[in-house]
């Protein structure tokens, strides 16, 4: 099933998708908060109904998350990027960084760029949401706490960490930085998540192609980790890294700027395209 969070006649809510598309389906869910309160949240949507429900038309679809979810990414979990990155800095194992939730936007929605030198960098990354309360996890746990996966398009402000290199957080959560979307895919219709095209394109053109078999730790590896010292809350999302390609490690670099259109795709999960606006 694919799950959106949707817009229509001025109410906001959970709609469902068949896996093969079509129309967008009503849920009893008024948010993701409401679905994930849910003592099974997977078991309550393989209890939809879809039949028995008339389609709706959303004017628009909106993040599909919990509201203020936790977002982590992960860096340097591509070897490729990894090693494009290398001349600015080196990772001996995945490093997990938090958004600020000001951050977060959905499909289609615009990423303003605040500033006239801001150099406004895209990375896709494939995402998962976790379904369950999740701590000291195992690898050979992890993926039973996994709901179903999505899509974070990572963009960053790369001037900010030429001038700090670890001022991270000003880099990565910029307003409007963080585009979620375009649903979530529930765990069960993807068979194996270690094998899907993962991809990004500037207005068009191929910048990012790879393979999520090509990830350095895999899922189950990134939330054993993750979970040694931290608590994950059904709803929570994990970016899982992103492959080589961004615009930062282009010679001569090459940055969003406003009128362009960024697309990110995950095979089998979908792909979400965002406009650029100028924000000054």
């Amino acid at each position: 099933m694919r799950l959106v969070r949707f817009k229509a006649a001025g109410q906001i809510g959970v709609g469902a998708i068949p896996i093969a598309g079509g129309d967008v389906y009503p849920t009893p869910w008024a948010s993701f908060d409401e679905l994930f309160a849910e003592p099974d949240p997977l078991a309550a949507v393989a209890a939809l109904r879809l039949d028995t429900q008339a389609p709706i038309h959303p004017e628009r679809l909106l993040s599909p998350v919990v509201y203020r979810a936790q977002v982590i990414l992960t860096g340097g979990n591509y070897a490729d990027h990894a090693a494009e990155a290398s001349s600015i800095i080196r990772v001996s194992e995945p490093v997990f960084l938090p958004f600020l939730w000001g951050a977060v936007i959905g499909p289609d929605d615009a990423i303003v760029v605040p500033a006239p030198d801001t150099q406004t960098d895209y990375e896709v990354q494939f995402a998962v949401v976790i379904g369950r309360t999740a701590r000291g996890l195992s690898e050979e746990n992890a993926m039973d706490y996994v709901f179903g996966y999505t899509i974070v398009n990572d963009v960053s402000a790369r001037e900010v960490t030429d001038r700090e290199r670890y001022q991270v957080t000003l880099s990565k959560s910029v307003d409007t930085f963080t585009p979620v979307g375009p649903h979530i895919v529930t765990r069960d219709e993807i068979a194996d998540p270690h094998a899907l095209g993962i991809a990004s394109y500037l207005n068009g053109e191929v910048r990012q192609t790879s393979s999520t078999a090509d990830m350095t730790v895999r899922i189950e590896g990134l939330l054993a980790m993750l979970t040694r010292t931290v608590t994950l809350y059904p709803g929570d999302i994990l970016a899982t890294g992103t492959p080589g390609g961004v615009g930062y490690f282009r010679t001569p670099p090459e940055f969003m700027a406003p009128g362009d259109a960024i697309t990110v795709e995950v095979e089998g999960v979908g792909r979400m395209t965002n406009r650029v606006t100028q924000g000054w």
